[in-house]
């Protein structure tokens, strides 16, 4: 598996759009490779975890062809994760070369942000190749040529409003653990994931780390990283994680001063690799 970190920022990106604090005034004079835009994944330029606004930015940027996408994992409905006005513009004469269904997989406020976003402007020869399936907690989907992929939606610690999810994302022997955005997941729930492991162990995990050097705690709907080392260290007791697991941090907000050499800092201290915008992680 490939992963590729597209967006890297928390809601309001770094630099923040409607900020003019100290930290966003030194990123914008510092320039692009101190930007953190929002939260997206691209899993084998076939699957996508979130779709933000900074989606177009993202797919010039880094030369990401969206007409490959085919299967779209959405962690909540959120804006800076799901911004589903984007999708009216999948074909007609706004583009070609779509070919085949996009599936997006969410909670069911994902479903209700998605028609309420594209009710105006939707046209019904475009929507036909879109569908929304409803994901649940701990019922994994497959999809993909012969399903090659098998997703297990994880019950987030995020938003009372509505069940945010994480995921394990599985293909073939490789598995990649997706952790942003939440706090702490509980005892239980890490249990649950250990369970369906059944002794197999996570490949990479990326640890959702807005906070930094800040700390959560455990019953916040963001990590820091001490969050994210009580989380390892959890992992490591149920077995689910082994000494050739790597660790990335993401999801970084501008409040906490992710420069450059913050970041450095932090793998220097805790081990963790930090993402920038188009890191490249394989498995």
């Amino acid at each position: 598996m490939k992963i590729r970190y597209l967006g890297t920022g928390a809601a309001e990106g770094v630099p923040a759009m409607f900020c003019n604090c100290e930290t966003c005034k030194k990123v914008r004079a510092r320039g692009e490779n101190e930007y953190h835009t929002r939260s997206q994944i691209y899993v084998d330029e076939s699957v996508c975890i979130d779709f933000p606004a900074d989606a177009y930015l993202h797919s010039v940027r880094f030369g990401v062809d969206y007409t490959k996408l085919k299967h779209l994992i959405i962690t909540h409905s959120h804006c800076d994760h799901f911004y589903a006005h984007e999708f009216i513009l999948r074909g007609y004469k706004y583009g070609y070369g779509n070919e085949g269904t996009l599936t997006i997989y969410g909670n069911a406020e994902v479903k209700k942000v998605f028609e309420e976003c594209t009710r105006r402007e939707m046209r019904e020869d475009v929507k036909k190749n879109l569908q929304v399936v409803e994901l649940k907690a701990f019922e994994p989907v497959s999809f993909g040529e012969a399903n090659e992929y098998t997703v297990l939606p994880i019950p987030a610690q995020h938003s009372k409003a509505e069940q945010a999810f994480v995921f394990l994302i599985e293909k073939g022997e490789k598995r990649y653990l997706h952790l942003t955005d939440s706090g702490r997941l509980s005892r239980e729930i890490i249990a649950r994931i250990a369970a369906y492991l059944n002794g197999k162990t996570v490949n990479l995990v990326a640890f959702d780390c807005t906070f930094l050097f800040a700390t959560g705690g455990e019953v916040s709907r963001h990590m820091g990283l001490e969050d994210n080392l009580a989380m390892q260290r959890v992992f490591e007791e149920f077995g689910m994680v082994s000494s050739n697991t790597q660790y990335v941090i993401t999801h970084y907000s501008h409040n906490n001063l992710p420069l450059v050499e913050t970041l450095k800092k932090a793998q220097k201290i805790y081990g963790f690799q930090p993402a920038f915008d188009g890191l490249i992680m394989e498995i």
